[in-house]
């Protein structure tokens, strides 16, 4: 009858309002939200608890826990692993690995962007100024001096020029080297007040920095040259360059 097929259609409506919406936008914000760092530190019992029951994989508690995936070993899981394991079901298999995919890919970046060397110039040394006078003055008025942090990461080199503290009206810049444009490194070492002391000094050169970065001028012939090198005076600047070469080195092979 008429009456029966409109209520049959209602209900047809009914059913497809009230289905439950996907929650992978929600998953997926979660294993963005999880901090790598904590990852390899869970147990196996943290590897069911903060990871499989949010993405909704309880169902495979009972393989993790016989085969003691805990946080470092659930970084390291490919396919055949969960072969291993016993996830039978493929779609089973590539719905984890597209989530353990997105965790993999949070941890790089975040490691890329975890700062390997932190430092903070000038150091009140007389060996890391350039003269008597800047050492003697820093010494007197440590808050006209302006100072640079440098953060050295995954991705580049980095750093702000503050204002003194003196002055509340002064410009604040942040610049930044990616290392897929660094050219070369050189650690120089300068003796000061007639060799009585001697300062280090990093010296960065690259083809290319931001937009902020990219200096250049004018020489006699009218020929336009890159501007001076990027200089670090700092006493721990070796290890500074040990960690921008390794990185530097990863990004050419990776180029390569």
């Amino acid at each position: 009858s008429k009456k029966r097929k409109e209520k049959e259609k209602r209900m047809a409506t009914d059913i497809v309002t009230t289905q439950p919406k996907s929650r992978r936008k929600e998953i997926d914000d979660f294993v963005r939200d999880l901090d790598p760092l904590l990852v390899a530190e869970w147990a196996e019992s943290d590897v069911i608890e903060r990871f499989l029951k949010p993405i909704g994989m309880e169902f495979m508690a009972k393989a993790f826990l016989e085969n003691k995936i805990c946080g470092p070993v659930l970084m390291c899981l490919t396919e055949e692993h969960m072969k291993e394991m016993g996830c039978a079901v493929l779609g089973d298999r590539i719905l984890f690995l597209d989530y353990l995919a997105l965790l993999k890919k949070h941890k790089r970046d975040a490691d890329r962007s975890r700062a390997l060397w932190n430092a903070t110039t000038p150091v009140l040394s007389l060996a890391y100024h350039r003269n008597c006078s800047d050492f003697c003055f820093h010494v007197c008025c440590p808050c006209c001096v302006p100072t640079v942090e440098w953060r050295v990461t995954g991705q580049g080199i980095r750093w702000r020029k503050n204002r003194p503290a003196i002055n509340c009206c002064g410009e604040v810049e942040t610049q930044f080297v990616d290392y897929r444009f660094v050219k070369d490194l050189e650690i120089i070492r300068q003796p000061k007040c007639c060799c009585f002391c001697v300062g280090k000094e990093l010296r960065i050169y690259a083809d290319d920095k931001d937009a902020v970065a990219v200096r250049q001028s004018q020489s006699t012939s009218g020929v336009d040259i890159d501007a001076e090198p990027v200089t670090i005076m700092h006493p721990d600047v070796d290890k500074a360059e040990s960690l921008i070469r390794n990185a530097w080195n990863e990004v050419k092979l990776v180029a390569d």
